[in-house]
């Protein structure tokens, strides 16, 4: 994964390797193989969904306009 993949494509190949995951005829080399570009995915989706949260979180309504604020506080 060179290149960053979109949310929907990380999804994808995440739920191709679950369902290969859950054939019964697959050896255990390739299983944990899978297993771990699995978690690799799951990973980078997590990350995404963070970044999008934090950015949904930044958003601000203000007199009808949507502005982004700092994310760091000030005490």
């Amino acid at each position: 994964m060179s290149e960053k993949q979109t949310f929907e494509k990380t999804l994808t190949d995440l739920q191709a390797i679950i369902e290969e995951l859950e054939s019964e005829s697959l050896s255990l080399d390739k299983m944990v193989h899978l297993f771990e570009d699995g978690m690799k995915l799951m990973k980078t989706c997590r990350t995404q969904l963070n970044e999008v949260e934090n950015r949904i979180m930044t958003l601000v309504n203000e007199n009808d306009e949507f502005s982004e604020k700092s994310g760091i506080k000030q005490s």
